[in-house]
């Protein structure tokens, strides 16, 4: 299994993956910081999904049709919201998908006090309450 070295983690985004209101998307930004590894940036997004569904983050945005995309994926497979573990490519299906602003997003982690160590699973009611009524559409 994979691991972090949370004291020293620093988030970054690539530029050319940053749009012109810097947001930038979940996967992007976690592969920026773990230097393009796979399985590191798989890792670190299942941490960073859990950790902003246990905070209830609403920096979350997708678009229109990324929503759609997701809202359909769910209708025909529920384990989208069930399965965020560092090995599953339903991390990498929610993390490609949606975008956050990415200064926010970094503090929002360092105001409360993300460690990538710590096992972050939220329930499962939370997870379809979080993905359905605080993440942005548009």
């Amino acid at each position: 299994m994979a691991t972090i070295d949370s004291a020293n983690l620093v988030f970054t985004a690539e530029p050319t993956d940053v749009d012109e209101d810097q947001f930038v998307s979940i996967w992007n930004l976690a592969a920026s910081t773990m230097a393009s590894d796979t399985t590191q940036t798989r890792f670190l997004a299942s941490k960073l999904l859990g950790f902003l569904c246990k905070h209830r983050c609403e920096l979350l945005t997708v678009s229109p049709s990324d929503a759609k995309y997701l809202d359909e994926w769910f209708e025909r497979d529920n384990t989208l919201l069930d399965d965020w573990k560092p090995e599953s490519d339903r991390v990498d299906v929610l993390a490609q998908h949606v975008q956050v602003p990415f200064d926010l997003l970094c503090n929002f982690l360092r105001e409360h006090k993300f460690d990538a160590d710590k096992n972050y699973s939220p329930r499962r009611a939370d997870r379809v309450e979080w993905f359905t009524n605080d993440w942005i559409v548009g």
